[in-house]
């Protein structure tokens, strides 16, 4: 069954958008705070710390459960926002596991319990995100009319990223040096502040009995069935390869990126969480800019974007990797600028090929399918980046070469995707499921 999706609103999709401040205010708490307290003030090995990080993209196949549920079973009527709601209220609940864990490990490093309740909390985290992950970006989807559900997108997306240096600022200020009472207080206002976006974005946004927005006739096949007939097509498993290393090259350093900060710098936590906002505040001008430039392309038009944007954050990586071998701490700032630069023309490129490469009969499937090979392989990256950290220096004995390995080892992965997504015929899969029409992902058409 389908419905005619009502006219674009930019003032609707923004409003969805305030999710992502949300989900950023939690999301930087478990991957940036947590991790430099853990690794850099308690002196932990990053290795585990790295796969609690890790663990909840390690679940990532849940994510194509929830979108083809939301697809075809509806909950109360409606198709999405009972899975969403599912998944970010355990997410809430689970943090404050964070400060207890952090007050139990500074007491004893190797309490039972405190790892326990570490990765009881991570799981339940982890869960929540999958399952109203994919449902989330179908919402989005089905929110616009086919012609613009690149750009509506692409606009959420915006406010994931713009979000993050926003948080790392207010987090940072907050925390300028570690201590259990203030951890207290960050986490309890990380969890107001997404509870409330949480529930102003999704208010009103699905009726009971709305039909899913499609262009073609939902199939009802089995969940096993639907798989394989995906996966049968060479260009989606190469376009899964390419969104699985990229994001496991991209995000290998997102575990140790604060505490290398702290470790080869000296730098206070307060300084260390600043890294999202410099990094950050390139992904957002980079964004504009790119959305502005790339305004008239359509989705599967962004292959040359995407490649620009792979060789300008793989190329910051390296630098950042003779940042650590030299200690140039006054380029240090610099570079994790550009790394935000080349990730945010990367990220305009991969989300348009992304909606290119979704069908719209099967969007819930299609979509919970790249966020396997996002988030699957993020959380191998992520656990991987604290290994080599470790590897390194415990043959090293030095944290300037145990850093400098995953920041060069995560640049020669993207260099690799560069050559992947040159062999996906990105244009030959939008025309055969009909998306030849959808612009690309971007901000500035959608004002026009």
């Amino acid at each position: 069954m389908s419905e005619t999706p009502q006219r674009f609103s930019l003032l609707r999709t923004m409003k969805i958008g305030t999710f992502h401040i949300g989900s950023s205010f939690v999301d930087l708490l478990t991957s940036g705070v947590l991790n430099r307290v853990l690794i850099s003030d308690l002196n932990l090995w990053a290795a585990p710390v790295a796969l609690l990080s890790a663990l909840r993209y390690l679940l990532a196949p849940l994510s194509v459960w929830a979108g083809y549920r939301s697809d075809t079973r509806p909950i109360f009527g409606m198709h999405r926002l009972p899975y969403i709601w599912a998944g970010r209220l355990p997410m809430l609940l689970s943090l404050p596991l964070l400060p207890i864990v952090t007050v139990m490990l500074a007491a004893d490093p190797r309490s039972i319990l405190g790892w326990f309740l570490a990765v009881c909390s991570f799981v339940v985290y982890g869960i929540g995100t999958l399952i109203s992950g994919s449902t989330y970006m179908a919402l989005v989807r089905d929110s616009a009319p086919p012609a613009r559900r690149g750009q509506a997108l692409s606009i959420v997306q915006i406010f994931l990223i713009i979000s993050f240096p926003i948080a790392g600022v207010v987090y940072g200020k907050m925390m300028p040096v570690y201590d259990p009472a203030t951890f207290w207080n960050i986490t309890l206002t990380g969890m107001g502040i997404a509870a409330l976006c949480f529930f102003f974005a999704l208010l009103g946004e699905e009726r009971p009995g709305q039909a899913i927005v499609t262009d073609a006739p939902t199939e009802q096949l089995p969940f096993t069935q639907l798989m394989r007939e995906m996966w049968a097509d060479q260009r989606t498993r190469l376009f899964f390869v390419f969104m699985g290393l990229g994001a496991m090259s991209a995000f290998a350093q997102d575990a140790v990126l604060e505490p290398f900060g702290g470790q080869v710098f000296g730098l206070p936590a307060g300084d260390t969480t600043m890294f999202n906002a410099y990094w950050g505040g390139g992904v957002m001008l980079s964004l504009l800019a790119t959305v502005f430039i790339t305004r008239h392309r359509q989705a599967h038009e962004q292959t040359g974007t995407t490649v620009i944007g792979l060789a300008l954050t793989a190329l910051p990586l390296a630098l950042l990797g003779f940042v650590s071998l030299t200690h140039a701490e006054h380029l240090l700032i610099p570079v994790l600028f550009l790394f935000g630069v080349g990730f945010g023309i990367y990220t305009i490129g991969a989300v348009s090929l992304l909606m290119a490469m979704t069908s719209d009969s099967r969007a819930g499937a299609y979509l919970g399918l790249w966020t396997i090979a996002q988030l699957l392989f993020r959380g191998i990256g992520i656990f991987l980046g604290g290994v080599i950290r470790d590897i390194g220096y415990i043959i090293t004995n030095s944290y300037t070469i145990a850093y400098a390995s995953v920041f060069f080892l995560e640049a020669v992965g993207l260099a690799a995707c560069i050559f992947i997504i040159l062999k996906v015929d990105v244009p030959g899969f939008a025309r055969s499921v009909g998306n030849v029409q959808t612009p690309a992902a971007n901000l500035a058409a959608a004002v026009d």
